[in-house]
């Protein structure tokens, strides 16, 4: 980010005109089960979803792979509570849209902030000029964490290369403390830096159950044995989403329930709203084009989480939709 939107951000800060309008909220129903009859707590957190401003506004990256429709924050706010209004904290993540330009994000953090509301986001930065001062701004927004996109990449790299980055990455993050390196990159990709991620020194997670290839069970895939040695011993968090990624999965219940069964502390849930469709949605092969979001049963994916992957045990539920969040957010207030 340039330092004159640096210096956009902290006036935004101090002083924020509104480009999200706050219109529904989020409230917390009495009846823990809610509309779905499902055991969701009060005070959880769908720890991976995006906005999309008004390109207006929010230009996209020049380079911008696809072009999604709008989602605004009183569209997100909206399917949370009719999803479960127990649902009351997100986690707002980059796109890769918007590569390094966080404005969007940003804007909608302050907009929840100004009202009270507890959120946090995870940002994409470029680890060798973004500046402290603008990360540690970035953190009394609500920030912790920054995305490294490693499955998008038309470039591949070799273990080298990918450990020079993750360093990097990480030498940023460690003064502020708090913050997560969130890796999306994809199941045979993990057989490449296990090694890698226990020594970084910070807090890693691996997006979407590390988005095996459908093609065959993720026990055949290489990078299954390391992503669940990781997982064993505590070395990463993963996100219990994206499952409508990979329908086509063999297996794939039992994998997620695998998981589940294995690192009960180390995974959130995420919806994944707005469920963009990247560069294979793009119509006819056009990025310019807009294209609309994947059509989702996401009262269908919860109930199979809860029921399926965490098999109905609530102390099992709490800990993936509310404890582990608060945990890996930073967040320890009140409800």
């Amino acid at each position: 980010m340039a330092a004159t939107q640096t210096l956009r951000l902290g006036r935004r800060t101090l002083a924020r005109t509104g480009s999200f309008t706050w219109r529904s909220g989020y409230k917390t129903m009495a009846n823990p089960r809610d509309q779905l009859g499902l055991p969701i707590p009060a005070g959880s957190w769908d720890s991976h979803v995006h906005v999309v401003g008004d390109e207006a506004r929010y230009p996209l990256h020049p380079s911008h792979p696809y072009r999604p429709k709008p989602a605004s924050l009183a569209s997100l706010q909206t399917f949370n509570t009719n999803l479960h209004s127990n649902i009351t904290h997100p986690v707002i993540v980059s796109l890769s849209v918007y590569a390094n330009d966080n404005r969007c994000l940003l804007d909608a953090l302050s907009d929840l902030k100004t009202q009270s509301a507890i959120a946090r986001g995870v940002v994409g930065i470029d680890p060798h000029t973004i500046p402290d001062s603008e990360l540690f701004q970035m953190h009394e927004l609500g920030v912790r964490g920054v995305r490294l996109n490693l499955k998008s990449s038309l470039v591949e790299l070799s273990k080298p290369e990918f450990e020079k980055i993750l360093y990097r990455y990480a030498d940023r993050l460690k003064p502020l403390k708090t913050w997560a390196l969130q890796i999306h990159l994809s199941l045979p990709q993990v057989a490449l830096i296990s090694d890698i991620i226990p020594k970084l020194g910070v807090t890693t997670i691996i997006d979407h159950l590390a988005v095996p290839s459908a093609k065959q069970p993720a026990k055949a895939q290489d990078g299954y044995k390391d992503f669940m040695r990781l997982l064993s011993r505590g070395e990463v968090y993963t996100k219990l989403s994206g499952m409508d990624r990979f329908p086509t999965l063999p297996l794939l219940d039992e994998y997620a329930t695998e998981i589940v069964a294995l690192a009960p502390d180390k995974i959130v849930w995420a919806s994944d709203w707005p469920h963009t469709g990247g560069v294979g949605m793009n119509p006819g092969g056009d990025r310019n084009k807009v294209q609309d979001f994947r059509a989702v049963d996401d009262a269908t994916m919860l109930r199979k989480a809860v029921e399926v992957y965490c098999k109905g045990d609530e102390g099992v539920v709490k800990k993936i939709w509310r404890d582990n969040a608060r945990e890996l957010w930073d967040y320890h207030g009140e409800e």
